[in-house]
């Protein structure tokens, strides 16, 4: 896997708004290595889960969705890029004719998929930006005694084969 960038100006101290409006303008490239850092980290929670089952489920599972929706909403972005071309060419041979309203419905469709995307991982960035969710993970960073460790289960009876 390649090293990603940094993805420019995509900061956790700015709000959730601004932040996801941001990465959302993201396109080509940027897009890609913000989407392999989130796997990144995501990949290495859940290496961690063993010693904080609890705590990392929500954490792995938001940076899931949050791929997910950074997947879809690229491929909202290449679909509108090769329609755009293909309506300006309909534009320019039949300016009349019936696909040009299709390219244009399946356009508007596409507006409507990227919102809803962007909403959706607005809400995910703004529950990773909640004091409580960014206070539970300081504590796990900073928990150099294996507290957080999960115990091995008691084995019942006297390990002998009945």
């Amino acid at each position: 896997m390649a090293k990603p960038l940094k993805v420019k100006k995509v900061r956790p101290d700015k709000p959730a708004r601004q932040t996801a409006a941001r990465i959302m303008r993201t396109r080509g490239k940027e897009l890609h290595n913000l989407r392999i850092s989130g796997k990144r980290l995501r990949y290495s929670a859940e290496t961690l889960r063993g010693f904080y089952p609890d705590r990392l489920a929500l954490l792995t599972e938001l940076l899931k969705r949050g791929q997910d929706i950074l997947g879809e909403y690229q491929d909202c972005v290449t679909h509108r890029a090769m329609l755009s071309k293909d309506l300006a060419r309909q534009r320019r041979l039949a300016p009349r004719g019936k696909q040009i309203a299709l390219l244009e419905k399946l356009l508007a469709a596409l507006d409507e998929r990227e919102a809803l995307l962007y909403a959706q991982y607005r809400e995910i960035w703004r529950g990773m930006l909640r004091k409580e969710f960014r206070n539970c993970l300081e504590v796990m960073a900073s928990d150099t005694t294996g507290s957080g460790m999960m115990e091995e289960p008691k084995k019942k009876g006297n390990g002998k084969a009945g």
